[in-house]
Protein backbone atom coordinates (compact mmCIF):
# COMPACT_ATOMS: atom_id res chain seq x y z
CA UNK A 1 0.00 0.00 0.00
CA UNK A 2 1.17 3.53 -0.80
CA UNK A 3 0.40 6.42 1.55
CA UNK A 4 0.40 10.09 0.64
CA UNK A 5 2.79 12.27 2.63
CA UNK A 6 2.65 14.61 4.48
CA UNK A 7 -1.03 15.64 4.24
CA UNK A 8 -3.84 13.61 5.77
CA UNK A 9 -6.70 15.25 3.83
CA UNK A 10 -7.13 14.77 0.06
CA UNK A 11 -8.86 18.17 -0.08
CA UNK A 12 -5.54 19.92 0.61
CA UNK A 13 -4.14 18.76 -2.72
CA UNK A 14 -4.51 20.81 -5.86
CA UNK A 15 -6.17 19.34 -8.94
CA UNK A 16 -2.81 18.86 -10.65
CA UNK A 17 -1.38 17.10 -7.61
CA UNK A 18 -4.32 14.72 -7.43
CA UNK A 19 -4.03 13.90 -11.10
CA UNK A 20 -0.31 13.16 -10.68
CA UNK A 21 -0.87 10.61 -7.90
CA UNK A 22 -0.43 6.93 -8.75
CA UNK A 23 -3.57 4.82 -8.66
CA UNK A 24 -4.45 3.34 -5.29
CA UNK A 25 -2.73 5.96 -3.10
CA UNK A 26 -4.38 6.24 0.31
CA UNK A 27 -4.17 8.81 3.10
CA UNK A 28 -3.14 7.87 6.62
CA UNK A 29 -5.99 8.04 9.12
CA UNK A 30 -4.93 8.83 12.71
CA UNK A 31 -8.35 7.70 13.91
CA UNK A 32 -10.53 10.66 12.92
CA UNK A 33 -11.57 9.91 9.33
CA UNK A 34 -15.02 8.43 8.66
CA UNK A 35 -14.91 4.69 9.13
CA UNK A 36 -16.24 4.14 5.60
CA UNK A 37 -13.76 6.52 3.91
CA UNK A 38 -12.35 5.05 0.71
CA UNK A 39 -9.42 7.48 0.78
CA UNK A 40 -8.07 6.68 4.24
CA UNK A 41 -6.55 3.75 6.06
CA UNK A 42 -6.02 3.39 9.80
CA UNK A 43 -2.64 1.70 10.45
CA UNK A 44 -2.78 -1.64 12.22
CA UNK A 45 -0.11 -0.42 14.62
CA UNK A 46 -2.18 2.53 15.86
CA UNK A 47 -2.59 2.11 19.63
CA UNK A 48 -5.79 4.21 19.83
CA UNK A 49 -9.08 3.19 18.30
CA UNK A 50 -11.39 5.81 16.79
CA UNK A 51 -13.32 6.45 19.99
CA UNK A 52 -10.19 6.97 22.06
CA UNK A 53 -8.49 9.04 19.36
CA UNK A 54 -11.40 11.49 19.26
CA UNK A 55 -11.48 11.71 23.06
CA UNK A 56 -7.75 12.37 23.31
CA UNK A 57 -7.82 15.12 20.69
CA UNK A 58 -10.89 16.79 22.19
CA UNK A 59 -9.41 16.72 25.68
CA UNK A 60 -6.03 17.99 24.50
CA UNK A 61 -7.51 20.87 22.50
CA UNK A 62 -9.90 21.82 25.31
CA UNK A 63 -7.06 21.88 27.81
CA UNK A 64 -4.85 23.75 25.36
CA UNK A 65 -7.16 26.75 25.42
CA UNK A 66 -5.91 27.54 28.91
CA UNK A 67 -2.23 26.80 28.23
CA UNK A 68 0.33 29.27 26.92
CA UNK A 69 3.13 26.73 26.46
CA UNK A 70 2.64 24.18 23.62
CA UNK A 71 4.82 21.72 25.52
CA UNK A 72 2.32 21.75 28.40
CA UNK A 73 -0.40 20.73 25.94
CA UNK A 74 1.69 17.80 24.74
CA UNK A 75 2.43 16.68 28.29
CA UNK A 76 -1.25 16.76 29.20
CA UNK A 77 -2.23 14.86 26.07
CA UNK A 78 0.33 12.13 26.64
CA UNK A 79 -0.69 11.80 30.26
CA UNK A 80 -4.29 11.19 29.19
CA UNK A 81 -3.08 8.47 26.83
CA UNK A 82 -1.15 6.64 29.52
CA UNK A 83 -4.01 6.83 31.99
CA UNK A 84 -6.50 5.58 29.40
CA UNK A 85 -4.44 2.57 28.37
CA UNK A 86 -2.88 1.56 31.66
CA UNK A 87 -4.04 1.47 35.30
CA UNK A 88 -1.00 3.43 36.51
CA UNK A 89 -1.48 7.04 37.43
CA UNK A 90 0.07 9.66 39.62
CA UNK A 91 3.56 11.00 39.95
CA UNK A 92 5.45 8.19 38.20
CA UNK A 93 3.24 8.30 35.15
CA UNK A 94 3.45 12.09 34.93
CA UNK A 95 7.24 11.86 35.25
CA UNK A 96 7.34 9.32 32.41
CA UNK A 97 5.24 11.57 30.23
CA UNK A 98 7.49 14.50 31.05
CA UNK A 99 10.55 12.42 30.18
CA UNK A 100 9.12 11.29 26.86
CA UNK A 101 8.34 14.86 25.82
CA UNK A 102 11.59 16.43 26.98
CA UNK A 103 13.76 13.58 25.70
CA UNK A 104 15.61 13.25 28.99
CA UNK A 105 17.11 9.82 29.61
CA UNK A 106 15.69 9.33 33.09
CA UNK A 107 15.30 5.69 34.07
CA UNK A 108 12.05 4.97 35.88
CA UNK A 109 11.10 1.86 37.77
CA UNK A 110 7.68 1.75 36.15
CA UNK A 111 8.85 2.37 32.58
CA UNK A 112 6.42 1.81 29.72
CA UNK A 113 7.25 -0.19 26.61
CA UNK A 114 9.35 2.16 24.42
CA UNK A 115 7.79 0.88 21.19
CA UNK A 116 4.26 1.42 22.51
CA UNK A 117 5.23 4.83 23.81
CA UNK A 118 6.59 5.77 20.39
CA UNK A 119 3.35 4.71 18.69
CA UNK A 120 1.32 6.74 21.19
CA UNK A 121 3.35 9.85 20.53
CA UNK A 122 3.24 9.29 16.78
CA UNK A 123 -0.54 8.93 16.69
CA UNK A 124 -0.99 11.94 18.98
CA UNK A 125 1.16 14.07 16.68
CA UNK A 126 -0.92 12.98 13.69
CA UNK A 127 -4.12 13.75 15.58
CA UNK A 128 -2.88 17.30 16.05
CA UNK A 129 -1.80 17.45 12.41
CA UNK A 130 -5.30 16.35 11.36
CA UNK A 131 -6.85 19.06 13.51
CA UNK A 132 -4.62 21.75 12.03
CA UNK A 133 -5.45 20.61 8.50
CA UNK A 134 -9.15 20.81 9.34
CA UNK A 135 -8.68 24.41 10.40
CA UNK A 136 -6.80 25.20 7.20
CA UNK A 137 -9.68 23.75 5.18
CA UNK A 138 -12.16 25.81 7.22
CA UNK A 139 -10.19 28.97 6.45
CA UNK A 140 -10.22 28.11 2.76
CA UNK A 141 -13.99 27.76 2.83
CA UNK A 142 -14.29 31.14 4.56
CA UNK A 143 -12.04 32.69 1.92
CA UNK A 144 -14.12 31.22 -0.90
CA UNK A 145 -17.27 32.59 0.72
CA UNK A 146 -15.73 36.05 1.07
CA UNK A 147 -14.64 36.09 -2.56
CA UNK A 148 -18.11 35.08 -3.73
CA UNK A 149 -19.77 37.70 -1.53
CA UNK A 150 -17.58 40.52 -2.83
CA UNK A 151 -18.01 39.31 -6.39
CA UNK A 152 -21.79 39.44 -5.97
CA UNK A 153 -21.47 42.95 -4.56
CA UNK A 154 -19.50 44.01 -7.61
CA UNK A 155 -22.11 42.53 -9.95
CA UNK A 156 -24.99 44.18 -8.12
CA UNK A 157 -23.42 47.65 -8.17
CA UNK A 158 -23.25 48.92 -11.78
CA UNK A 159 -23.06 52.46 -13.14
CA UNK A 160 -26.46 53.98 -13.74
CA UNK A 161 -27.68 54.45 -17.27
CA UNK A 162 -27.57 58.25 -17.05
CA UNK A 163 -23.86 58.20 -17.91
CA UNK A 164 -24.55 56.15 -21.00
CA UNK A 165 -27.21 58.66 -22.10
CA UNK A 166 -24.97 61.68 -21.62
CA UNK A 167 -26.47 62.88 -18.35
CA UNK A 168 -23.81 64.82 -16.49
CA UNK A 169 -23.51 66.15 -12.97
CA UNK A 170 -24.87 69.56 -13.96
CA UNK A 171 -28.14 67.95 -15.13
CA UNK A 172 -28.45 65.67 -12.12
CA UNK A 173 -30.33 66.22 -8.90
CA UNK A 174 -27.18 66.16 -6.74
CA UNK A 175 -26.59 68.83 -4.12
CA UNK A 176 -23.44 70.95 -4.48
CA UNK A 177 -20.40 68.91 -3.44
CA UNK A 178 -22.30 65.63 -3.65
CA UNK A 179 -21.13 62.97 -6.10
CA UNK A 180 -23.55 61.84 -8.81
CA UNK A 181 -25.03 58.41 -8.31
CA UNK A 182 -23.16 56.92 -11.24
CA UNK A 183 -19.80 58.01 -9.78
CA UNK A 184 -20.62 56.52 -6.37
CA UNK A 185 -21.76 53.31 -8.00
CA UNK A 186 -18.60 53.13 -10.09
CA UNK A 187 -16.44 53.57 -7.00
CA UNK A 188 -18.39 50.85 -5.19
CA UNK A 189 -17.95 48.57 -8.19
CA UNK A 190 -14.20 49.17 -8.22
CA UNK A 191 -14.01 48.53 -4.48
CA UNK A 192 -15.95 45.29 -4.88
CA UNK A 193 -13.57 44.13 -7.61
CA UNK A 194 -10.55 44.87 -5.41
CA UNK A 195 -11.95 43.15 -2.35
CA UNK A 196 -13.03 40.11 -4.36
CA UNK A 197 -9.37 39.57 -5.18
CA UNK A 198 -8.28 39.60 -1.57
CA UNK A 199 -7.78 36.40 0.35
CA UNK A 200 -7.11 35.37 3.90
CA UNK A 201 -3.43 35.39 4.83
CA UNK A 202 -1.64 32.07 4.53
CA UNK A 203 -0.37 30.54 7.80
CA UNK A 204 3.23 31.52 8.50
CA UNK A 205 5.69 28.63 8.37
CA UNK A 206 4.85 24.97 8.64
CA UNK A 207 1.79 23.84 10.57
CA UNK A 208 3.82 20.91 11.86
CA UNK A 209 7.38 20.01 10.80
CA UNK A 210 7.20 17.46 7.99
CA UNK A 211 10.22 15.58 9.36
CA UNK A 212 8.31 14.86 12.56
CA UNK A 213 5.32 13.79 10.49
CA UNK A 214 7.58 11.42 8.56
CA UNK A 215 8.85 9.86 11.78
CA UNK A 216 5.24 9.31 12.85
CA UNK A 217 4.46 7.64 9.53
CA UNK A 218 7.47 5.36 9.93
CA UNK A 219 6.46 4.37 13.46
CA UNK A 220 2.75 3.76 12.78
CA UNK A 221 3.04 2.34 9.28
CA UNK A 222 6.53 0.86 8.94
CA UNK A 223 7.38 -0.52 5.53
CA UNK A 224 4.66 1.39 3.69
CA UNK A 225 5.76 3.24 0.58
CA UNK A 226 5.14 6.99 0.71
CA UNK A 227 4.43 9.41 -2.12
CA UNK A 228 4.69 13.19 -2.03
CA UNK A 229 3.84 16.11 -4.30
CA UNK A 230 5.64 18.66 -2.11
CA UNK A 231 8.50 20.28 -4.01
CA UNK A 232 9.96 21.82 -0.84
CA UNK A 233 10.34 18.40 0.77
CA UNK A 234 12.00 17.04 -2.35
CA UNK A 235 14.38 20.00 -2.47
CA UNK A 236 15.29 19.60 1.22
CA UNK A 237 16.03 15.90 0.82
CA UNK A 238 18.22 16.54 -2.20
CA UNK A 239 20.14 19.25 -0.39
CA UNK A 240 20.68 16.82 2.50
CA UNK A 241 22.13 14.26 0.11
CA UNK A 242 19.53 11.56 0.73
CA UNK A 243 20.00 8.75 -1.82
CA UNK A 244 17.66 9.18 -4.79
CA UNK A 245 17.10 7.26 -7.99
CA UNK A 246 14.57 8.21 -10.66
CA UNK A 247 12.60 10.41 -8.29
CA UNK A 248 12.52 7.85 -5.46
CA UNK A 249 14.27 8.49 -2.15
CA UNK A 250 15.27 5.31 -0.32
CA UNK A 251 16.85 5.52 3.13
CA UNK A 252 16.16 4.73 6.78
CA UNK A 253 13.58 6.93 8.47
CA UNK A 254 16.22 8.60 10.61
CA UNK A 255 18.11 9.73 7.50
CA UNK A 256 15.01 11.18 5.89
CA UNK A 257 14.14 12.99 9.12
CA UNK A 258 17.47 14.83 9.08
CA UNK A 259 19.44 12.84 11.67
CA UNK A 260 23.10 11.83 11.28
CA UNK A 261 22.51 8.39 12.74
CA UNK A 262 19.77 6.33 14.32
CA UNK A 263 19.31 7.29 17.99
CA UNK A 264 19.93 4.38 20.35
CA UNK A 265 16.77 5.29 22.24
CA UNK A 266 14.68 5.16 19.03
CA UNK A 267 15.70 2.03 17.13
CA UNK A 268 12.33 2.00 15.31
CA UNK A 269 13.62 4.87 13.15
CA UNK A 270 15.99 2.44 11.46
CA UNK A 271 13.10 1.15 9.34
CA UNK A 272 13.66 1.62 5.57
CA UNK A 273 11.45 4.19 3.83
CA UNK A 274 10.74 4.68 0.13
CA UNK A 275 9.46 8.14 -0.72
CA UNK A 276 8.25 8.54 -4.30
CA UNK A 277 8.09 12.02 -5.86
CA UNK A 278 5.24 12.59 -8.29
CA UNK A 279 5.54 14.88 -11.30
CA UNK A 280 4.24 17.95 -9.43
CA UNK A 281 7.08 17.70 -6.90
CA UNK A 282 9.77 16.93 -9.48
CA UNK A 283 8.85 19.94 -11.56
CA UNK A 284 8.92 22.34 -8.60
CA UNK A 285 12.14 21.10 -7.06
Amino acid sequence: MTLFFPHLHPALLSTSERQALPEGVRFLDPGLAPADSQDHVLPEGAPFDRRLAKAILADTMRFGESMSNPRDIAVHGLLQQVQALAPESGRLVLAEVERSVSGEGVQLAAAVDPQLEARRQAQTLLLLAWNLEERILDLRQIEVGLRKSWARLGESVTPVEEAEHGITAEHSDCEPGEKPDHESDAEALALGNVLSGLGLPEPDGEALPWRRILESFAVLAPGQELVTADADIVSALREAGVPEANGVFAAPAWRLSGLDRCPLARPWLDVPVRLVCVAAAKGGA
